[in-house]
């Protein structure tokens, strides 16, 4: 039980050997682990302010980056839009130019079938003369001249277009 019994000079020499050897660590040790310690929390402090600016600057990038994306997507329907109306436009601009052209070619048509209409009624007139001559000459028994024969050609024409 040596080993617990408490030895003066022991106590003692321990007492200043601790003394000592907290004296040495201030004067040699102390100020350099402090100024590491300093170093430390001041690198995690900067490291800390770092991150909170790139967060900040990340958040304001992305901000801006989905200000972009929500700009170009109306652009984008904008421009949608525009196509489909110019669309719409040319597609009404064909089916107009398409009734036009049809309305004119329907009244060319009709232009050409008044014509030959008048063609056709000119013929007949001139038939239904010839066929008059014809039946006069053959009920009279006079031939008639060619003057006689006009004349009674375009009085039966006038005849006929006013009975028609």
């Amino acid at each position: 039980m040596e080993l617990l019994s408490l030895n003066p000079g022991m106590f003692f020499w321990t007492i200043i050997t601790f003394v000592l050897a907290a004296f040495v660590l201030k004067k040699v040790a102390w100020k350099p682990i402090l100024d590491a310690v300093e170093h430390r929390e001041k690198t995690i402090s900067e490291a800390l302010s770092k991150a909170e600016t790139a967060r900040e600057e990340a958040e304001k990038l992305l901000a801006e980056q989905q200000k972009q994306l929500a700009s170009a997507q109306e652009e984008m329907q904008k421009l949608i839009k525009e196509g489909k109306e110019m669309a719409e436009k040319t597609r009404q601009s064909i089916v107009d130019q398409a009734h036009q052209d049809a309305a004119k070619i329907a009244k060319r048509a009709k232009e050409d079938i008044e014509k030959e209409r008048q063609t056709v009624i000119a013929s007949l007139k001139q038939e239904v003369a010839d066929i008059v001559v014809d039946a006069t000459s053959k009920l009279v028994g006079v031939v008639v001249d060619k003057s006689q024969h006009q004349k009674i050609i375009d009085e039966s024409i006038a005849g006929f277009g006013q009975n028609n």
